[in-house]
């Protein structure tokens, strides 16, 4: 779905086999308890998206899929059970949204039998992707992210921790700890300012290692909430 509405937005061809896609197998009912503090829910979202270099949003495409912290007041947060939602962010529109039916029976069929009379009365254009670029590809995206730490518990954590973000050059936006109940199996998350995915992944990496990690960190794109989104 993101590669053909990356070709329709864009005009470029993206290799489906080159778009990373992370799933939710690493997301537990504590993400989402941490997902309620920051007023946000966590959804599957595909995005492409350019980067600004020398003018706004001038820059290279990322297209990756992955979940993402929605704040609640987001259409994306609204979209459930078979509903779909695309929002497309222009320089000139702004922010725009589209919502429906997704899947299930009818609305399926629709589809399908729509297409099957477009394409039988001759109203199918013959290019269906007349856009074309060479947008290049950089997956690197920078985002502000969400990073739970599964730890044991113990002294100078939080210290390592903002020792290790300094060292890859993240910022730390804030710091969320549900209260401990069993010492060794405890969580606890960081929020980061924009950095790039590479430079979170790195972070992660290296928090890994530590002693007291007893778990791979997990992390996500933390999206702005409505009225904080940066140019």
């Amino acid at each position: 779905k993101i590669a053909i509405l990356a070709k329709l937005a864009f005009g470029t061809t993206v290799d489906v086999d080159e778009i990373p896609c992370n799933g939710i197998t690493q997301i537990s009912s504590v993400d989402f308890e941490y997902a309620k503090l920051l007023n946000c829910t966590i959804k599957l979202i595909g995005t492409a998206s350019r980067r600004s270099h020398y003018g706004e949003r001038d820059g290279d495409l990322s297209v990756y899929v992955a979940p993402k912290m929605i704040p609640t007041n987001h259409i994306l947060a609204a979209a459930t059970g078979c509903g779909n939602a695309v929002t497309v962010d222009s320089v000139n529109l702004g922010t725009a949204s589209y919502f429906g039916p997704g899947a299930g029976r009818f609305p399926t069929a629709n589809s399908v039998v729509a297409d099957i009379c477009r394409v039988a009365a001759g109203n199918c254009p013959a290019d269906p992707f007349p856009l074309r670029s060479t947008i290049e590809i950089d997956n690197d995206y920078t985002s502000a992210f969400y990073v739970r730490i599964p730890f044991i518990d113990g002294l100078g954590i939080v210290r390592k921790v903002g020792e290790l973000a300094e060292t890859h050059g993240v910022s730390v936006n804030s710091i969320l700890q549900n209260a401990i109940a069993d010492r060794m199996m405890a969580d606890c998350v960081i929020t980061t300012e924009e950095c790039k995915l590479s430079q979170v992944k790195a972070l992660c990496a290296e928090l890994e290692k530590e002693e007291f990690t007893r778990a791979a960190p997990l992390c996500m794109p933390l999206v702005a909430a409505v009225g904080e989104q940066s140019g």
